[in-house]
């Protein structure tokens, strides 16, 4: 069992959402990914999808982007990012998943998983979407509420990771907006991280090549972090075994 790292699909196979007038590296988005995927990721191996995974703004907009997916191979866990407006309640998305009758991905919000190997290596996975920063040019008053209730989830996420953890298991944490401010300092999200062992964590939506967030394994409060944005890794998935050793 191998772990892949792979955010921000922004799929709109349902939606008129180009995604190439944001730069040609996006034409055919979704068939290099697909293609990348399909090249290396097998059907016993995990795939983290840290956010925006659709532009669809309810779920029956969103149908033909999961299906696209569920064919992907490995198990699929999913993060809700800043876009996915059709994102629902876990019991609304799990419906979805029954109707299709897809058995290979799973949400993560206010919960997380404990995945074993056929070595019985243990893998927790946890996280939240996070947030921007109060430093941040985009914050505003409104901004404090849903940053504050982000810190919450991690937390709430990461105790559930700890009923789950047995000696020895590794623990990966997902995020979709970066865990620290531009300046890369500690903050609450990594204070978290921390407190309860993280070993790696994963994050997507940035896709400025100029970001300070451009980060491939360095450590932030002694927690590799590491930018797995399309666009930014050229559209192939990131194996994270490396960090997990």
């Amino acid at each position: 069992m191998a772990i892949y790292c792979l955010a921000d699909f922004h799929l709109s196979n349902q939606v008129d959402k180009p995604m190439h007038k944001f730069g040609q590296e996006w034409m055919d988005h979704d068939l290099k990914i697909k293609n990348n995927i399909d090249q290396v990721v097998k059907e016993e191996d995990i795939l983290l999808i840290p956010g925006d995974i659709s532009w669809a703004i309810n779920m029956e907009e969103a149908e033909k982007d999961l299906i696209f997916v569920s064919e992907l191979p490995g198990r699929k866990i999913l993060l809700r990012g800043n876009h996915d407006y059709w994102w629902g309640t876990l019991s609304r998305n799990y419906r979805f998943l029954e109707k299709h009758q897809i058995k290979n991905f799973d949400f993560l919000q206010n919960n997380a998983f404990r995945l074993v190997d056929p070595e019985l290596r243990g893998i927790l996975i946890a996280g939240t979407r996070g947030w921007i920063f109060p430093n941040d040019p985009k914050w505003q008053q409104t901004d404090q509420k849903i940053y504050q209730r982000e810190i919450g989830r991690l937390k709430f996420s990461l105790n559930e990771a700890e009923k789950l953890r047995q000696p020895g298991d590794k623990l990966i944490v997902m995020t979709h907006f970066p865990p620290v401010n531009l300046q890369l300092a500690i903050s609450d999200f990594t204070k978290l991280m921390h407190e309860h062992g993280t070993d790696l964590c994963v994050f997507g939506h940035i896709h400025h090549k100029e970001s300070p967030y451009q980060l491939s394994g360095e450590e932030i409060h002694g927690i590799p972090m590491l930018l797995t944005a399309c666009d930014q890794v050229n559209f192939k998935p990131i194996l994270l075994d490396e960090y997990l050793v």
